[in-house]
Order: C-alpha cells, then sequence, then structure tokens
C-alpha cells in the first residue's frame, strides 16, 4: 500500500474521531496527515512527511483552532434549560400570591410562587394572570401582568 493512501486514511481516520469529539483538534491532525499524503504523493521521503504533517497539524492547532472555536462560540446562541427557560413565562395564580406565599400553575405544573418584592407587594388574587421574574430555589418569583 503506498504511504500516500496510508496518510488519507488517517486523515478520514482523523476527521471521523472529529465527528465525536467536535474540539477541530482531530479536524487539524487530519488536515496535517492530508498534506503529508499529498507529499507523499509528489515523492517525498518518510522524514519530510512527517515533518509536513506534524508542523501543518501543530500550526492549525496552535493558530486555526482558537480563532475557528471563537467564531463558532460566537455564531451559537447559548442554549437555556430547565428552570433558566421560566423566566418570562406565564403562568395563572391557584391561590392568593403575597411576598410570602402563593401557588400558580406555569406549563402546566403547580408551583409554589411568591410575589417579587422587586416589582410588587400588592397581593394578588386567584386566577390573576402572572409572568415569573426569576426563580427562588423551587419557589417562582413572580409579579401580575398588566391587563392591557
Amino acid at each position: 500500500m503506498s504511504p500516500a493512501l496510508l496518510w488519507m486514511i488517517a486523515a478520514l481516520a482523523a476527521v471521523g474521531i472529529e465527528v465525536f469529539t467536535t474540539d477541530l483538534t482531530f479536524a487539524l491532525i487530519g488536515v496535517g496527515a492530508a498534506t503529508a499524503g499529498l507529499v507523499a504523493l509528489v515523492g517525498g521521503p518518510l522524514w519530510l512527511q512527517a515533518v509536513v504533517g506534524v508542523g501543518v497539524s501543530l500550526l492549525g492547532i496552535a493558530f486555526v483552532r482558537p480563532v475557528a472555536l471563537r467564531h463558532l462560540r460566537r455564531a451559537t446562541p447559548q442554549t437555556r434549560t430547565g428552570v433558566d427557560l421560566l423566566p418570562g413565562a406565564t403562568g395563572k395564580a391557584l391561590s392568593d400570591l403575597t411576598v410570602d406565599e402563593g401557588r400558580i400553575t406555569l406549563r402546566g405544573e403547580v408551583w409554589s410562587a411568591r410575589l417579587d418584592p422587586d416589582v410588587t407587594s400588592v397581593p394578588v388574587p386567584i386566577g390573576t394572570p402572572v409572568v415569573v421574574t426569576r426563580i427562588d430555589g423551587a419557589t417562582a418569583l413572580v409579579h401580575p401582568i398588566d391587563p392591557l
């Protein structure tokens, strides 16, 4: 089997690993292996193939990877999950809400709740629509939705 083919197999293997790691390291190692394969294809000796492959990989990891990761992270919005999704969600008061206690329905679940003292301290009656301002432990801090 020719050295060029072996380098290309190594490049494909590195790119295959990159699919699972998504860290751009193995992709750049694959680029280095492919470059070494090109050197082998034009008849370069084995030591030159290795030097070129390792050099291209290291240069890519040192200089290309940080820039690429910065651009990828900037383009990917932060995904909110769990309780981070709840601020801004609306619910309905199941009991009178005060700054000390209350219960609401929120996304089909019953939550303990209390009024957010930074917004209002006026008690809210049963059935009033509310919006979550933040979560404190297992308690939703809410305020009433102003009618239009």
